[in-house]
């Protein structure tokens, strides 16, 4: 049976592992992408791959820091696809200096790319999530989410400017607010899996501290341990009944603290009408 498979993030780092891995036969696939130009560039990654396979790709164009944007997109899959039998939400960004960018929103922009983007998307392809006997959405998070207590004042302060604080709120952010939009869509499963330390483009950025690097540099993974966990989520039969859990080193981490409705309103304030 055909699968219809749609990621964000999927043409870089780990998301383009995960879209090479369901680059099979009788898989439909889309990407989330911001250009024509970034097609061609994604397009390239495919080589060795059968002309077919990679025929079955289908792309769309969203700026995922545009409110406007995410809404369309989602729109414009539902009218091209029946169903999303997974939906990877793997797009993320990690800014790791000492300085505060806003969306055009007014966003903090880890809260409107990493939090607000992946929820607009889910919400708005609810009707082709729920045309699948078995939809899954999964969501990329980050280490430590289980034990972690959200602090939403962080992002929501605009003389907060701490980018590596930023992104690992932003990542306890969107565990809980998609446990909680799994009460509007009781027939489709939702898991966050954590990928582990990764040597990405995301991790070898110039802005990081040099004692970043240097752990980057001798203890992260390769790309491949990553790329395998969150293909795992969606497709290993471990997880094929789990729902709001949260999976970090191949096995699900019980989450010790949750968001208060106090917490949910105002990160929830940032979605423009």
């Amino acid at each position: 049976m055909k699968q219809y498979i749609l990621l964000t993030g999927g043409h870089t780092g780990l998301g383009l592992g995960v879209t090479k891995k369901v680059l099979k036969a009788g898989n439909k696939i889309g990407l989330i992408i911001r250009s024509e130009a970034r097609k061609q560039q994604t397009i390239s990654e495919f080589d060795a791959f059968p002309k077919e396979f990679v025929d079955e790709i289908d792309f769309f164009y969203a700026d995922l820091s545009d409110q406007v944007q995410v809404r369309a997109v989602a729109q414009e899959i539902g009218t091209a696809w029946p169903r999303v039998d997974r939906l990877f939400n793997n797009a993320a960004i990690f800014d790791p200096r000492s300085e505060r960018r806003l969306s055009k929103q007014g966003n903090e922009m880890h809260l409107e790319i990493n939090v607000l983007a992946p929820l607009l998307l889910t919400r708005g392809l609810k009707s082709l999530l729920e045309n699948s006997v078995d939809a899954k959405v999964i969501t990329t998070v980050t280490t430590g989410m289980g034990g972690r207590k959200l602090h939403s004042d962080q992002i929501l302060d605009e003389n907060y400017k701490r980018g590596s604080s930023l992104y690992m709120q932003s990542k306890q952010a969107v565990l809980h607010l998609m446990n909680a939009l799994a009460d509007e869509m009781p027939s489709v499963k939702f898991l966050a899996v954590d990928p582990g330390p990764n040597k990405t483009k995301m991790t070898k950025q110039d802005a990081l501290p040099a004692i970043m690097k240097l752990m980057v540099r001798f203890f992260f993974n390769d790309p491949k341990v990553g790329t395998q966990r969150i293909y795992d989520a969606g497709f290993d039969a471990r997880f094929s009944t789990e729902n709001r859990v949260y999976i970090t080193g191949d096995k699900i981490v019980p989450i010790k603290h949750g968001m208060t409705q106090q917490q949910k309103q105002a990160l929830l304030a940032g979605i423009r009408s």
